[in-house]
Parts: C-alpha cells; structure tokens; sequence
C-alpha cells in the first residue's frame, strides 16, 4: 500500500470539510486496488474519522476557557460567539436527550452532517460525552457504508461505461 495514499487518507478523514464524505472516495480512486485494499482503506478512513470526537471535545473546552481571557482580542471573540451561535442552530434540531437522533444526524453524509458538527451539537447541548461519541462513531460507521457503496458503484459504473 502506497503510504502517501495512506496519509492523505488520515487527512481528508480527519478534516472537518471532508471526514469519510472525502477520504472514501479518495482512497477508491487512487488506490485501484484488490478487494483488501478496499477494506483497509475503508477502515483507515472511517477509523480517522472515529477519532474526531476525541479531538473535538478536549478541542471545544479549551476554546471556551481561552475565549474567556482578556488578552484575547475582539474580533476572535466575536468570531468564537457568531461559530458557536450556528452550532447552536443546529443543534435545535436534536432534542437533548436523543442519542438516536444524534446517530441519525451524523450517519446522513451530507454537508455539515459529519462528526465535527455531532461533536459540536454533543457539546453545545452539554450531552453525556461517552454515550455522545458512541452515537457519533456509529452514525460514522452508517455513513462510511453509505459513502463506499455509493462510490464503488459510481466508480465502477465509469469505468464499464468508458473503459478504464
């Protein structure tokens, strides 16, 4: 396995525009591999992907204390303020103790639906972090499966109809 593949696979499962929506994709395209390149490429990503969460929640808590600060200028505070406001918006959407709805919300691959906005809805709500990040890891999981079988598809139904 190419580990630049690899790598940039870990990136685009990590970053918050991307997550598995990315890395899947990515990773069947560059790999053009067998069947258990297939798989460890599904597992890179979605595994990276999983990670999120733990990144997020430390992530969160130390933006709110350093928000507080006086040394800290305006425009950062107000910029914090309007970002946590729409996190805020969305996480109307979820009831506060809905884990399901959670999963759910996380699981739909579209955009803003990933992990880093699970992860932020989980901590505006001030929802219990574990049971948070099980039904973030597992609306990751549903949406990985839905990326890979959607981008496999797609992938092969180009190649049969213009022969690459």
């Amino acid at each position: 396995m190419n580990p630049t593949i690899v790598f940039w696979t870990i990136i685009l499962g990590l970053a918050p525009v991307s997550e598995v929506r990315g890395a899947i994709p990515f990773f069947l395209v560059a790999s053009k591999g067998d069947i258990y390149s297939l798989v460890y490429g599904f597992l890179i990503a979605t595994l990276s992907n999983m990670c999120i969460p733990f990144i997020a929640f430390p992530l969160f808590d130390l933006l709110d204390n350093l928000v507080k600060k006086p040394w800290i200028p305006l425009l950062v505070k107000r910029a914090y303020g309007y970002l946590r406001k729409l996190g805020e918006r969305k996480a109307l959407s979820i009831k506060r103790s809905s884990y399901i709805a959670l999963m759910v919300f996380v699981a739909i691959p579209l955009p803003v639906t990933g992990a880093w906005t699970g992860s932020l809805v989980a901590y505006i709500l001030g929802l219990d972090r574990r049971r948070s990040i099980i039904a973030i890891n597992t609306g990751v999981l549903v949406a990985s499966v839905i990326v890979f079988a959607a981008a496999y598809l797609g992938i092969e139904l180009l190649r049969r109809i213009f022969m690459l």
